[in-house]
């Protein structure tokens, strides 16, 4: 017979195609959560199963959007032609290079503006194969103009070597003929530029083609040309520049093409023109060629076409029309790029937007600001803990900061916490903590916190993302030419995972890496992309995370977090990589803080006077009576003092453990008894409570054998009626554990009766269910109805439970250090009984964030594990004594495990986690009743 639960993962299978995968997830899920539990002290070790396991399973494919395939990498390069001696007008040589700058202006070398005393009188744009018409289908041929060389050039000397060829008319621009952009700043931070061009010098001229050359130090370059007195009278000055590769025979472009970088923005990539080439003399072999260097020509150049290059105002002019992002589009769906551009062919292909090397996030995430008349912003941070932001050191070192905003949710700033190992002089231990303000009207939001990832083979994870700040009309779609806002976005870059001696050398010299990069940090870059100058701003202490979620995936959890930004350049782009904490490697430090966490086994342990065996009485930490026990049967929290006192030196460690914090030794087997017992009624398999597709949120009605322990309570109202008003578990087979609340219902009178085995009060007496005299409730001794500490009882029965399939004893939970964090609970709503998942929150963030102000070490609580499908908290209403079980696997069966019973709350409805009481801390108590 197939059990419930069974029954729905069939019918999921039947409608969803993906529901196999779906369900396989589910299941895997319950495995790794029934194993799991949370410190008792709080950890934010635990952050991605507490916050994030409830978010679905099956992840939500990214949008994609149709981006044309064929290439526009050279639609700003000219050929320059002359009309052949004695030929037609429609025979051409071409024998020179240039650059389209603008729709009229073609940018090229002052020498190719003369050849044999006959000037050039036609430029010609969209043609890779000067000499096949195949690819002339987007070909666009106009007459020169007017020919402008610069005033100072002289054809004797390779000096300012540039000249301007105004065409009879703009041209059209399109995919295929689009000007170019002008570099404009002296500096060049570009290891690699390309020359792109044909190569006239050959006997018969090739397709167009591009080589990459490396910039050539002027020092090195002056050697190369110190016996060219007649062009070089004057060295090579800084109006120059050199570049070559010693393995290219020849440089293409060396009769005045450009010299030149492809720069991001917007998934786009724009063409810059860096430098001219002078005079014409051949690279390559070992000789470098020599360059006009643009940026020193901008002025003159802006002064003749009355236009502005400024480079972010250039890329937007027509950004649709530049070549895509390559990392858009999977490798097997991209095309090869000559044969798109010479056949002209047009088609479309599937392009993910989150593959985008730099785009704007989806939404403005974590700042740090100082407050004024306005807010400056000064860096970006993450949330760890509901009142915690991780963030950069250096960002916020000898600066007041006042604020944090998260998603537009605005907090104080209480304190800031430094890493003790922070030197501001280097980019070692770069962490700051920074407590925020916070007040117990506040919700649990767990929402907000981005957990810190585990550690990951740097083989298994190459790619990572980090964040920045831009404008948005750098970093949008770039679908629309022209755009002026300017509006600073929130960014994120796609970066590669790079080798530590690559990015120590990249810093070499600068002292901020003086032992080169450590085993806390990590290093990322873009390979040899570069950006648009003013593309992307970094933010040190922004987050570097593994994964981003499309902007369809209604999952609320953050992604998790793999690090901080320490020092990142253009956003990790160029020449200098990002330069990030590994924030897995900081976790020890950053509990001591947030959770005042200690590791019970690095405190100094101590041998007493005189070794003592197990059970013996002993002297504790500030001399407190204690008894000596095995170190997991004692809380850690009462063990965390300046030492821990150890009994003796055997195997096992055996320490002096205060009264009231232990496990007596004498009451384990009779914990233990449960555990051998009853095997054969033990499930084989259970479910989650809430089905895959988040159906029955509020729970699902008990099947035959589910949480067999469960008991309800009752009351004799006359000799033939009872009146049900709670539940139990039964933890042995004459007793039953509840809460004291629970067993004060009805005006304080202890409860006459219980059920098992039967899960609806209606069917009670229709013979499945056993019904067992209470004969003794003892309720805890210091319990108190108001404040609800101490809130348990036991319930003595006057005969056994006889064992079934649907009557079995619940094993205690009784690891006084960890607390399972996932468990179902299940209720009694007056007339029935149903399971809900739950999880637990941990009692620092419960009295932080919740009505439950008061919560002590013997309570905890717990909420709703999934979420409603609307996306909502679900409710976390309960009846006194509804417990919390824990289902253990062991032996090939489900053990239950009794966490906790519910106590009280005071917005049921709302969402907010409620209190419970914690079974064990009352377990010698409980013990003695057994």
């Amino acid at each position: 017979m197939l059990e419930r639960g069974t029954v729905t993962l069939l019918v999921l299978l039947a409608v969803a195609p993906s529901a196999d995968r779906l369900v396989a997830a589910f299941r895997k899920s319950f495995e790794e959560l029934s194993v799991h539990t949370l410190p008792d002290s709080g950890s934010l070790d635990d952050c991605p199963l507490r916050l994030q396991k409830r978010a679905s399973d099956e992840p939500v494919s990214a949008p994609t959007e149709e981006y044309p395939s064929f290439s526009r990498q050279f639609a700003h390069l000219a050929a320059l032609g002359w009309k052949s001696a004695g030929g037609s007008a429609a025979d051409i040589e071409w024998r020179c290079s240039g650059t389209l700058i603008a729709e009229d202006f073609v940018l090229t070398a002052a020498h190719c503006t003369q050849d044999e005393g006959a000037e050039p009188t036609v430029v010609r744009l969209g043609d890779l194969d000067l000499y096949d018409a195949k690819d002339d289908r987007y070909v666009q041929q106009i007459a020169i103009a007017e020919i402008i060389r610069h005033p100072e050039f002289n054809f004797n000397s390779a000096y300012h070597d540039v000249a301007l060829l105004r065409l009879q008319q703009s041209v059209t621009v399109n995919d295929f003929v689009t000007p170019a952009c002008l570099y404009t700043n002296d500096s060049l931070p570009f290891n690699t530029l390309h020359t792109t061009g044909w190569d006239f010098y050959a006997e018969v001229s090739p397709p167009i083609v591009s080589s990459p050359l490396r910039v050539i130090a002027q020092d090195r370059c002056k050697f190369w040309y110190r016996d060219n007195k007649e062009a070089f009278r004057k060295g090579i000055n800084r109006m120059l520049m050199c570049a070559g590769d010693e393995q290219l025979k020849s440089c293409p472009s060396d009769t005045g093409g450009p010299l030149q970088v492809q720069l991001l923005s917007s998934s786009r990539y724009t063409p810059f023109v860096v430098g001219v080439s002078a005079l014409g003399v051949p690279c390559g072999a070992t000789t470098p060629g020599v360059y006009a260097k643009v940026p020193h020509y901008i002025l003159w150049i802006e002064s003749v076409t009355k236009r502005a290059f400024h480079p972010p105002d250039c890329v937007v002019r027509h950004i649709s029309k530049r070549e895509r992002d390559t990392s858009l589009v999977a490798p097997e769906l991209k095309t090869p790029v000559q044969e798109t551009h010479q056949t002209g062919k047009r088609s479309t292909v599937a392009a993910n937007p989150l593959r985008a090397k730099l785009h704007v996030f989806k939404e403005f995430k974590c700042a740090v600001g100082v407050e004024g008349e306005n807010v400056e912003w000064l860096c970006g941070c993450t949330i760890v803990a509901q009142d915690f932001a991780l963030t950069s050191a250096r960002c916020v070192k000898d600066v007041d900061v006042d604020v944090v905003n998260y998603r537009n949710d605005w907090k104080k700033v209480a304190e800031v916490i430094f890493h003790p190992e922070y030197d501001r002089k280097t980019l070692y231990n770069d962490l700051a903590l920074i407590r925020l303000q916070t007040d117990n009207r506040n919700r649990y939001d767990w929402k907000a916190v981005s957990c810190v990832a585990a550690p990951a083979r740097d083989d298994d994870q190459r790619e990572y993302l980090s964040f920045g700040i831009g404008p948005h009309n750098l970093a949008d779609d770039g679908l629309t030419d022209g755009s002026t806002d300017t509006a600073e976005r929130y960014l994120t870059a796609t970066l590669q995972l790079l080798e530590n001696g690559n990015c120590t050398a990249a810093y070499e010299g600068y002292g901020i890496l003086k032992a080169g990069l450590n085993e806390t940090q990590f290093c990322l870059g873009a390979g040899t992309d570069h950006l648009v100058p003013g593309a992307c701003e970094p933010w040190n202490g922004n987050e570097v995370l593994n994964e981003i979620r499309p902007l369809a995936d209604s999952n609320p959890f953050p992604e998790d977090l793999v690090g901080v930004s320490s020092y990142a350049p253009e956003c990790g782009f160029g020449r200098r990589p990002l330069v990030a904490s590994r924030a897995a490697a900081f976790l020890g430090w950053m509990n001591s803080v947030v959770y005042k966490a200690t590791d019970i086994h690095r405190v100094p342990q101590v041998l007493v006077e005189k070794e003592l065996a197990l059970d013996y009485i002993c002297e504790a930490s500030d001399r407190e009576a204690g008894v000596c026990v095995h170190i997991d049967h004692c809380s850690h929290r009462a063990l965390a003092k300046d030492v821990v006192k150890v009994c003796t030196n055997e195997t096992a460690t055996i320490v002096c453990c205060p009264v009231n914090s232990f496990i007596a030794t004498a009451h384990l087997p009779l914990l233990t008894e449960c555990e051998a017992n009853y095997q054969r009624f033990r499930k084989k398999y259970v479910e989650f409570a809430t089905a895959p597709d988040g159906t029955a949120a509020a729970g699902r009605p008990l099947a035959d054998g589910d949480h067999a322990h469960s008991a309800l309570i009752g009351w004799k109202v006359n000799r033939t009626a009872t009146a049900w008003h709670c539940m139990g578990t039964l933890i042995n087979l004459n007793t039953v554990l509840t809460t004291a609340g629970c067993a004060n219902s009805v005006r304080r009178r202890s409860p006459d009766v219980i059920s098992v085995g039967e899960t609806d009060v209606a069917r009670i007496y229709d013979g499945a269910a056993q019904l067992v005299r209470v004969k003794e409730t003892i309720r805890y001794p210091s319990y108190n109805p108001k404040t609800h500490e101490y809130d348990i009882a036991v319930l003595k029965l006057e005969s056994d439970v006889l064992p079934s399939a649907n009557a079995i004893p619940a094993c205690l939970w009784r690891d006084l250090n960890r607390t399972p964090y996932y468990g179902q609970a299940v209720h009694f709503d007056g007339q029935s009984l149903s399971v809900r998942d739950k999880n637990l929150v941990h009692n620092r963030d419960c009295k932080l964030f919740t009505s439950h102000t008061e919560l002590n070490n013997d309570q905890l609580c717990w909420q709703a594990f999934r979420l409603r499908p609307d996306g909502a908290d679900g409710p976390n209403c309960g009846r006194k004594g509804d417990p919390l079980i824990t289902l253990q696997r062991s032996n090939n069966i489900y053990l239950p495990y009794l966490v906790g019973l519910y106590s009280h709350d005071q917005q049921c409805a709302g969402g907010e986690p409620i209190a419970a009481t914690r079974i064990s801390s009352y377990i010698n108590w409980i013990s003695l009743y057994m």
